[in-house]
């Protein structure tokens, strides 16, 4: 009963501050984002957009599944972490030196030349991603999310100061890069301090086909998603120009970023905390619909109210240069939607260790979205269809996720569906009172600050007359949070 206590603070503890960690940080990233689409042009960002779509591949090979492995290993020691730590700097160097004699091709292919000292520079941070994938497994699997708070914190705005500075400089795209490199490197520097990680220079080869019989299933697996995920942002950078991918990933930026504030702050802390409990099916039901409920109740109206203030929210923030972003900003909006049932299905079947189901459902989607995309391409003009697309695909990546939940954790879709329904009813009543606001004959600059007030106060108000449970369990699990701390801080006064 102790060592279940012990595991829940710890899952609280984790969640409030991997939160803070995100919210903190999205918030900085948001606004160093926002300062460098006004200082910088879009075609500034269509030389990173391009770099981005390889450079994801990339990343997804030297880390995509075996740091995975060493969270969901019980009880992984010094040998796995340091194992997998060579496997990765191995494959950064394989991944560096293919892109290194690449990049002139891929300059050519997409006719800017400044991608190919753009690509070997960049291509450096490969090395440190190698290593950070390792110790933020080590830091994830012990639970011990603070340790990230101060990284991530710390890296973000050192970097954001660096590629301000550079911009208003003039730098151009070569700010884009510095933002991103001091970050990879201040971000694991602090890790590497605040987590005392021993590195030696240890392989293990039976080690290393344990940890690859569970986490290669999801390192192809990602390589697969990944791949198909960069397939889009490709088609519309060469099919029609890198102006448009620049559009493309810039309306997709901040969707994401507003979503991952609390889908992924929930996603990161649930996988190890199950993990912990991986035999009991009943437990690992019980903290996947706490998450999709809790996740959903914020994610739904963040993304329903963005959607509404889409446009004004160009207009105000990003200046006129870049509203051709709006459609984009308003179909990422509703794709992002389905992110808590996506990460509550693929979570709860990790924890478990079924690494072959995850691989099976990943072959499956991605045949069938393949076929979608080509429908689009072949049927449809404008990139904006590409986004569309990712609509559809969101949403039957939600059933097919769900699938094996019912027999694994007996967690049907209809039950999921029936969970989340409160949440979207409350959002979509708030987002309607939201759009319909902006027929007041008042500044726009004043009359989208009165839109978010009325609609945040609006959902708080709606969930307590419906009392929904999701509002209250925020609530009280946040006071329980810094209640037990205060209790431990009294504790240590009076020893």
């Amino acid at each position: 009963m102790e060592q279940d206590n012990t595991l829940k603070n710890k899952a609280i503890g984790g969640v409030l501050w991997k939160g803070a960690e995100r919210v903190l940080a999205q918030i900085v990233t948001a606004i160093v984002s926002i300062v460098l689409a006004r200082i910088l042009m879009p075609d500034d960002y269509s030389v990173v957009s391009v770099v981005a779509i390889f450079f994801a591949f990339c990343n997804i090979l030297i880390s995509g599944g075996l740091n995975t492995a060493l969270i969901q290993k019980k009880e992984a020691d010094i040998i796995d972490f340091n194992t997998i730590l060579i496997s990765n700097i191995v494959i950064a160097s394989l991944m560096y030196v293919a892109l290194f004699f690449s990049a002139p091709f891929i300059s050519t292919l997409f006719n800017k030349e400044l991608i190919t000292p753009v690509i070997r520079v960049l291509g450096l941070t490969f090395f440190i991603n190698a290593y950070k994938s390792v110790i933020s497994a080590k830091i994830t699997s012990d639970l011990e999310f603070k340790k990230f708070f101060w990284s991530t914190i710390i890296g973000t705005i050192i970097s954001a100061v660096v590629g301000v500075t550079m911009a208003l400089n003039g730098f151009g795209p070569w700010a884009l890069v510095a933002q991103q490199m001091v970050n990879s490197f201040v971000d694991s520097l602090v890790l590497t301090f605040t987590a005392k990680y021993k590195f030696k220079i240890v392989f293990s080869w039976d080690r290393f086909k344990k940890l690859f019989k569970y986490g290669g299933k999801i390192w192809l697996t990602s390589i697969i998603s990944v791949t198909y995920d960069q397939t889009k942002p490709l088609i519309v950078g060469i099919k029609y120009s890198t102006i448009d991918l620049a559009y493309y990933n810039k309306g997709k930026t901040y969707p994401n970023l507003f979503a991952s504030i609390s889908n992924d702050t929930l996603a990161s802390s649930l996988f190890p905390t199950m993990a912990k409990v991986q035999d009991d099916k009943q437990r690992i039901l019980s903290m996947t619909r706490r998450f999709m409920q809790l996740s959903s109740f914020l994610v739904f109206p963040i993304m329903i109210g963005f959607l509404v203030l889409a446009d004004n929210f160009v207009r105000i923030v990003l200046t006129e240069k870049w509203l051709p972003i709006v459609p984009y900003l308003m179909i990422f909006c509703v794709s992002d939607m389905f992110k808590p049932i996506h990460s509550g299905n693929l979570q709860a079947i990790r924890a478990i260790g079924r690494s072959d189901i995850i691989l099976t459902l990943e072959i499956i989607k991605k045949i069938l979205f393949v076929g979608i995309i080509v429908l689009f391409v072949f049927l449809t003009d404008g990139p904006i269809w590409i986004a569309t697309s990712g609509i559809i695909t969101s949403i039957l990546a939600s059933v097919i996720n769900a699938f094996p939940n019912r027999k694994l954790i007996g967690y049907r879709f209809r039950d999921q569906l029936i969970d989340l329904f409160p949440n979207l009813i409350v959002a979509a009543l708030m987002g309607t009172a939201v759009y319909f606001m902006k027929h007041i004959p008042i500044n726009y600059y004043l009359l989208t600050a009165l839109q978010i007030v009325t609609g945040v106060l609006l959902y708080f108000v709606l969930n307590l007359i419906i009392r929904n449970k999701n509002l209250f369990y925020f609530i009280s699990t946040v006071k329980n949070f810094f209640g037990a701390k205060h209790k431990n801080v009294e504790n240590k006064e009076n020893s």
